[in-house]
């Protein structure tokens, strides 16, 4: 019985003890806008400042897998309503701001809680909002969903296997600033591959990555493709990185 007990123990997951957010909508920022040079950015909600300078790639606050910041699953209480999401460099070494490089507005329930992903670059920077799931899925699984955050490719299909040559479809036609319905994937999970929409299975993928390593039991992420099919350059090159929600 202590053995069982034990085991049982080791896949669950502990939320800690805060201060409640009832009455509050939550956001976390997806920041994919991927440039040559990464600007530093302060994110802004509502006209007050919510960050200190940071670069993306990053889900914010909180974090991922591929990206920069920290592991864990927070996000930023805001009123309900509308907000405005913008995002400004900063002049070095001061306070002040410089540049703005995004403002968007969105609307945000009571209670719910969403991802709003920036994505492209400059003049072309697109914004727009993913609910969050925060329903657990069984022990010995992890739950998804997918985003698509790459500009120059308007769908994409997902597949996962264990190599390129045995993966199978799993979420078809992502449109660009779309997202896919939530799925379950046993852990260890195998690897990602993604394509561009109605792409034969055999046909090379636009980027591959696995994260068996990352992914842990009963816990909630989205899945996104970033950046641009077709670029070599490190910071615009395609990639999938991990947003963690709970």
């Amino acid at each position: 019985a202590v053995v069982l007990f034990m085991s049982c123990k080791k896949n669950s997951y502990f939320v800690t003890e805060r201060i409640s957010s009832d009455g509050s909508a939550q956001i976390k920022i997806g920041y994919f806008s991927a440039y040559t040079v990464l600007p530093s950015t302060i994110l802004y909600i509502n006209d007050k400042p919510v960050s200190n300078a940071f670069v993306g790639p990053i889900g914010f606050p909180g974090g991922g897998f591929n990206t920069l910041g920290s592991s864990n699953g927070d996000y930023l209480w805001v009123t309900p309503g509308s907000a405005k999401i913008q995002g400004f460099t900063p002049v070095p070494a001061t306070g002040n701001l410089m540049t703005k490089l995004f403002e968007f507005t969105d609307n945000f329930e009571v209670n719910k809680f969403y991802t709003f992903y920036v994505t492209d670059t400059a003049a072309n920077t697109k914004g727009f909002t993913v609910p969050d799931d925060r329903a657990a899925p069984d022990s010995g699984f992890a739950r998804l969903k997918f985003v698509n955050a790459m500009p120059n490719v308007q769908a994409i299909d997902l597949y996962r296997g264990a190599n390129n040559g045995v993966a199978t479809i799993i979420q078809s036609n992502v449109q660009y600033k779309g997202y896919s319905a939530s799925f379950d994937v046993p852990l260890p999970s195998d690897s990602f591959f993604v394509r561009i929409a109605g792409m034969a299975a055999t046909t090379p993928p636009i980027v591959r990555r696995a994260f068996a390593a990352n992914l842990t039991n009963k816990r909630i992420y989205t899945l996104v493709a970033r950046g641009y099919n077709g670029s070599t350059a490190t910071t615009l090159a395609p990639q999938l990185s991990i947003v963690i929600n709970q």
